[in-house]
């Protein structure tokens, strides 16, 4: 086995980078040499090829985060990433997650004032006077508005996402 001096680093980062096209194996994007590194193994030594600097980046803060969490007693890396990658692809359950909700709509403010205005032309004619709530700083159709466009048969209007 070949032990590299510094002065080496440069022309295999180079070669090995200019035989895959300089082509990142892991997000598969193509990097100009300089942007790529010569990645290798911290246990052994050995150069395993070049990746992007990004990819070394994060590779080794995952690394780093695997081994602090104490997985890496229990199972290597490599058979973790694997099974990662198998159980990312499996099936979803037909269940959404809480934090999936969907948003509340949001109540249109010229829905409000239209709401508004039918109101208080009620008022002027009726003998009760019905309170007009006011428009709510959640902007959301809150109970007491829904009441009164269904009272008043008006489709409440929401703000598109």
């Amino acid at each position: 086995m070949h032990q590299m001096s510094q002065k080496e680093i440069k022309d295999l980062r180079e070669l090995l980078a200019t035989n895959n096209d300089n082509l990142c194996p892991l997000c598969e994007q193509v990097f100009d040499v300089g942007e790529m590194a010569l990645d290798h193994c911290h246990e052994s030594g050995q150069i395993r090829g070049t990746i992007c600097k990004r990819c070394n980046s994060l590779e080794g803060i995952f690394r780093s985060r695997w081994v602090r969490s104490g997985v890496a007693k229990k199972v290597s890396l490599e058979t973790y990433m694997r099974n990662l990658a198998d159980y990312l692809d499996k099936e979803h359950l037909p269940i959404l997650h809480p934090s999936h909700a969907p948003k509340p709509r949001k109540l249109m403010i010229s829905s409000y004032n239209s709401l508004v205005k039918e109101i208080k032309a009620y008022n002027k004619v009726a003998a009760k006077t019905i309170k007009i709530p006011p428009y709510p700083k959640s902007k959301r159709l809150v109970k007491k508005l829904k009441e009164l466009y269904d009272k008043f048969g008006i489709y409440p209007k929401f703000y598109s996402k």
